[in-house]
């Protein structure tokens, strides 16, 4: 769990610098840092392994953004999971020791809040977008804005009403 106490002092003493108009990129305080461990497998119809991952991860003061929610660090790490299970499910290949891809003009669409490339991606719900993107800068909590999936019931009321 991320310390929301030491999240939110990092967050203050980060903010202090561009207060002052000195645009210096501060560290997070290496204090309360959350982490994530996950394992996923895929399996295809016949319920057989057909792939898996070990994952596990710390939030670190140069890359994980301060957040007030002790969920915060996770949240942020299940983003870097999702990227690295998902290339192995694409490709085949560990997506570990090779360099960073730049992302798509669909992924960056989808980042920002739009409809992504594949409606597979729908089933665990958008990316809260440019609102999750200020949320996030200014440290709040992750369930402020990020609304997950879209329920079974809710979606078959939208399918309804769209037949209308």
């Amino acid at each position: 769990a991320t310390d929301p106490v030491a999240a939110g002092a990092s967050k203050v003493v980060s903010a202090v610098p561009g207060a002052l108009g000195v645009p210096v990129p501060v560290p997070r305080l290496p204090i309360g840092l959350g982490s994530l461990t996950l394992e996923a497998e895929a399996v295809d119809r016949r319920g057989r392994q057909q792939a898996a991952m070990v994952w596990a991860r710390g939030a670190n003061s140069f890359t994980n953004s301060p957040v007030i929610s002790q969920a915060g660090d996770a949240y942020d790490l299940a983003g870097s999971f999702s990227a690295d299970f998902g290339q192995l499910l694409v490709t085949g290949e560990t997506p570990f020791g090779k360099p960073p891809k730049i992302p798509s003009i669909e992924r960056i669409g989808a980042a920002l809040g739009g409809k992504p490339k594949n409606a597979a991606c729908e089933a665990y719900g958008r990316d809260p977008g440019l609102i999750g993107m200020v949320a996030n800068r200014l440290g709040a909590p992750p369930e402020w804005v990020d609304k997950g999936a879209v329920t079974q019931d809710a979606q078959a009321s939208t399918q309804m009403a769209a037949k209308r």
